[in-house]
């Protein structure tokens, strides 16, 4: 997860690593983090991440220990420039400007399931324009070639249609209503990328 020219590419964005070095993404994360959206997603209750110092150590502790545990985790999605089609890919990536974040997380012992699960969080200007869907096929994508990922399941509210509604976009199937022990035990609406085992607890749920 240090790698500054690293990124996954799909038709309208840059997939990249989430460095605490850089001022911008503390303060991007910073700004994600505390959108009407956001918190409503995570139950409502105030993120504790509100200045650059609190995101940066969160970027380099639990972020960082992440994808070092795992070989994946969260991950910076930045929207392409409009003009840079004439632009080297590189360059075209640097010029790019972060609008979410996409993650494919397992926990920790003993919280820890035999499946990742995909996040996602998208400022509120662009919501709904299907750059999340986009982000979640392409990480998906490169994960399972690179890393052999290929079972991910999706965990939210069960009010949260926002959320309902991305899975589906993904051919996600709805498996029920379930406690989750990496939620303290909060009531959680189950999702599975479509081949997954009908056995949901050979995932350890």
């Amino acid at each position: 997860m240090s790698d500054p020219d690293f990124f996954v590419e799909s038709p309208r964005l840059f997939i990249s690593y989430l460095l605490p070095e850089k001022d911008e993404h503390c303060d991007f994360l910073v700004a994600l983090y505390n959108t009407p959206e956001f918190i409503a997603s995570i139950g409502g209750h105030p993120t504790t991440i509100t200045t650059r110092d609190v995101a940066r150590k969160v970027l380099a502790g639990r972020f960082r220990d992440e994808h070092a545990r795992n070989g994946y985790g969260t991950y910076l999605v930045s929207l392409k420039d409009a003009n840079s089609h004439g632009q080297d890919r590189l360059a075209a990536f640097r010029s790019a400007t972060p609008i979410g974040t996409i993650g494919l997380m397992r926990g920790e012992e003993p919280d820890r399931y035999e499946a990742p699960d995909i996040g996602f969080a998208v400022l509120s200007e662009h919501m709904r324009k299907g750059y999340t869907r986009e982000a979640a096929l392409a990480i998906m994508d490169y994960l399972e070639k690179e890393k052999g990922v290929r079972d991910v399941l999706g965990f939210c509210n069960p009010g949260n249609n926002a959320s309902k509604a991305v899975f589906k976009s993904l051919g996600f199937e709805y498996r029920g209503e379930m406690p989750l022990r990496v939620f303290g035990n909060e009531i959680s609406a189950v999702w599975a990328k479509k081949g997954m085992s009908e056995d949901l607890s050979i995932y350890g749920l």
